[in-house]
């Protein structure tokens, strides 16, 4: 059994039972979200790209602006579009980070880590399958980063201002660098410059498939529901426990 994750957080599980319509969601983003195709297979060699100055003042800015918040609540929204289909799918996620612990929903589906250990549950299959944090992370992007995703391993491109639905936002285009071993090739950030927040991500497939994440919900210093970091057994009675890590 194989996990790795796909780029705007998600992670993906590749094993020999069938498809299921998670894992070819999560497929479309490197998130399916994910955030199962598009994934970072292996480390890639930086290139180290020189990236537009107001590119990266902006986003200095909003790291900055992220190590201001002891932990981080949001809901967002996910669309897929796969233009070689015409097939379009929705997803509604909510995640919960506070340093490097998070705690990701996507629908019936969890997503859990405590810093060392990742558990991610499958009511699908009724499993529970659990990894190393540290592995997790090896195999593609950190959930937990997922708002500070360009501070490694990207060319900043500035693109200015941009109006989406009534609000004016500032875009700035991440190209991954090792973009020939990567699926995708582009992801869109759309900055609220007074906010400091990301609202918009749209990752741009190599394979057809583009991904848009909306975020409906930000709250910096947000609420923690208590235990959100462990994965609570007893809640999912009846599922079995596959540890990876043995």
């Amino acid at each position: 059994m194989k996990r790795v994750w796909n780029s705007c957080c998600v992670m993906v599980v590749l094993k020999k039972s069938p498809p299921i319509n998670f894992a070819m969601f999560m497929r479309a983003f490197l998130f399916y979200l994910s955030l199962g195709a598009l994934l970072f297979l292996a480390p890639v060699q930086a290139l180290f790209a020189q990236s537009d100055p107001e590119a990266d003042r902006l986003l200095t800015r909003v790291s900055e602006q992220m190590e201001q918040y002891d932990a981080v609540h949001a809901q967002y929204t996910s669309k897929m579009v796969d233009l070689q289909s015409d097939l379009e799918m929705d997803q509604a996620g909510k995640v919960w980070i506070e340093g490097g612990k998070y705690h990701l929903e996507l629908g019936d589906y969890v997503i859990v880590c405590d810093g060392q250990t990742v558990w991610t549950y499958e009511p699908e299959m009724g499993e529970c399958y659990v990894d190393d944090a540290e592995t997790i992370a090896e195999d593609g992007i950190d959930p937990a980063r997922m708002f500070t995703i360009w501070e490694d391993g990207f060319k900043k491109v500035w693109k200015g201002p941009t109006d989406i639905d009534g609000r004016t936002l500032s875009r700035v285009d991440l190209h991954p660098d090792g973009a020939d071993q990567r699926s995708f090739h582009t992801i869109q950030c759309y900055i609220d410059e007074k906010a400091l927040q990301v609202v918009r991500l749209v990752v741009k497939g190599r394979e057809g498939t583009d991904v848009v994440y909306d975020v409906n919900v930000f709250e910096g210093n947000g609420t923690i529901p208590e235990g959100a970091f462990t994965f609570d057994q007893a809640k999912y009675p009846g599922t079995a426990i596959i540890d990876n890590r043995l």
